[in-house]
C-alpha cells in the first residue's frame, strides 16, 4: 500500500434497477463489504474502501453495507456525475477507482473496470434505433478506453475475455475472469407472492422467460415459437423499451398464448421460475447470462441457446436449442437427460466474485 490512499467504488449503478450488470455490481459490493470485516480475508482494506454515489441515490439503498464507507455527492447525477464530480473526487483523494459496470471516467481512467462484454463494438447489427445508435457510439469509445487505458480489466466469462483480447489486441494477462453468482436467489419467496397476479398462468403449465427487446436477447424466438405452438403458454417478463430497441412487440400482440408481464420483482421472478414448466433463454449473445443461473437455483429446468458464452457457463446442466430454429419438440427436448444443477451452482458465488475482484485490486493498491 502507498501508491493510493483509498479504493473508490463507482456507485452509479444504484441509480438504476438491479438487472444484469447492476445486479453484478450490487452483489459484488455487498460481498466485498463482508470480506473486509475484522478477521476476514481482506480485513486490511477495511478503512480504505468507499462506495461513491451520485446525489440522487436514496439513503434507503445504502443500508446494505456495514464496513464500506459511503461518499454521497452533494450534486451531480448519472453520467455527468461519473465523468466530472466522481473523477475529481478520485483525483483529489489519490484513490484507486473500481468501476463495475462497463464505464470509467475519461479523466481518471487509470483504475480497474469490469467490462462485461463488448456487444456494441463487435455487433453493430444489434442496434436498431437512433437512440440505440447514440448509446452504441458511447460504448464503443468506452470499450476502447477500458481495454487500452485502465490498469486492469475484469470480465465475467472466458468467452468475453477472448473477445476483448482479440478485438483490442491485448494480452490475456490484462483480463481476469470473475464470473457471477446466484445467491441473491437463495432466500425464501416473500409471503403473499402468488401466481394469482397472473390468472392466465397455471402452475407447471407455462414456459417462462426474462427478456428485453435488445436484438441479442432474441425475443423473436419466443414470438415465432409461440406462433407455431398455440397449445403452449409463454410468459415473458422484462422492460420492453420501444424507443430504444424498436417495436418488435406488435409481431406477437395477437397471440393469445403469449403474455407480457412487464418488470417483475425478485420474489415474483423466483415464483415464476419455480412454477413454470421450464425457463427459456434464447439469447444469441451474452457476457454471462444470470437468469438461467437463477432458474437453476430455483430447481427449474432451463432451455438455453447453444450460443456465445452459455455452453461455457452452463455445461451439461441445461437443455440446448438452436436459437435460429423455431421448430422445437418440447416434449422430446425436456425428456432428455442433463447433469445435476449442482454441477453449475457449486462453481459460482458472489463471494468468489468479490474475492477475485479484491485480489486484482491488491495488485495495484
Amino acid at each position: 500500500m502507498g501508491k493510493y490512499n483509498f479504493i473508490f467504488i463507482n456507485g452509479k449503478f444504484l441509480e438504476q434497477k438491479l438487472t444484469g450488470v447492476q445486479r453484478f455490481a450490487y452483489e459484488t459490493v455487498k460481498n466485498i463489504d463482508t470480506l473486509i470485516d475484522d478477521g476476514a480475508a481482506f480485513s486490511e482494506l477495511k478503512d480504505k474502501v468507499f462506495l461513491c454515489v451520485p446525489s440522487d441515490v436514496d439513503e434507503s439503498k445504502l443500508d446494505f453495507l456495514k464496513n464500506i464507507k459511503i461518499r454521497k455527492a452533494k450534486k451531480g447525477t448519472g453520467i455527468f456525475w461519473e465523468q466530472t464530480y466522481f473523477a475529481n473526487d478520485i483525483r483529489k483523494n489519490k484513490a484507486l477507482g473500481l468501476h463495475l459496470c462497463n464505464t470509467v471516467p475519461f479523466l481518471q481512467k487509470k483504475g480497474i473496470v469490469c467490462l462485461h462484454d463488448i456487444t456494441y463494438t463487435i455487433h453493430p447489427e444489434f442496434v436498431t434505433t437512433g437512440k440505440h445508435q447514440l448509446m452504441r457510439l458511447w460504448h464503443i469509445v468506452q470499450d476502447k478506453v477500458c481495454a487500452k487505458k485502465t490498469l486492469a480489466i475484469l470480465t465475467v466469462s472466458e468467452n468475453s475475455r477472448n473477445e476483448i483480447c482479440d478485438c483490442f489486441k491485448i494480452p490475456q494477462s490484462r483480463v481476469d475472469v470473475v464470473y457471477n453468482g446466484w445467491q441473491h436467489f437463495s432466500t425464501e419467496i416473500a409471503e403473499g407472492t402468488t401466481l394469482s397476479k397472473w390468472p392466465e398462468l397455471v402452475e407447471g403449465k407455462f414456459f417462462y422467460s426474462m427478456s428485453s427487446l435488445a436484438k441479442n436477447k432474441n425475443f423473436n424466438w419466443i414470438i415465432e415459437t409461440a406462433k407455431r405452438y398455440p397449445e403452449y403458454t409463454f410468459a415473458v417478463a422484462g422492460k420492453m423499451d420501444l424507443k430504444k430497441y424498436g417495436d418488435t412487440l406488435s409481431a406477437g400482440s395477437e397471440l393469445k398464448n403469449l403474455h407480457y408481464l412487464g418488470y417483475v420483482s425478485d420474489d415474483e421472478a423466483k415464483l415464476l421460475m419455480k412454477n413454470c414448466r421450464a425457463f427459456i433463454f434464447p439469447s444469441v449473445f451474452e457476457g454471462f447470462g444470470i437468469p438461467p443461473l437463477e432458474a437453476l437455483a430455483m430447481g427449474t429446468k432451463v432451455i438455453c441457446a447453444k450460443a456465445s458464452c452459455l455452453p461455457e457457463i452452463f455445461g451439461d446442466s441445461v437443455y440446448y436449442i438452436d436459437p435460429y430454429n423455431y421448430d422445437v419438440d418440447f416434449e422430446t427436448l425436456l425428456s432428455g437427460k442433463v447433469s445435476p444443477a449442482s454441477e453449475v451452482l457449486e462453481k459460482y458465488s458472489w463471494e468468489k466474485t468479490a474475492s477475485k475482484t479484491l485480489e486484482v485490486v491488491k495488485r495495484f493498491f
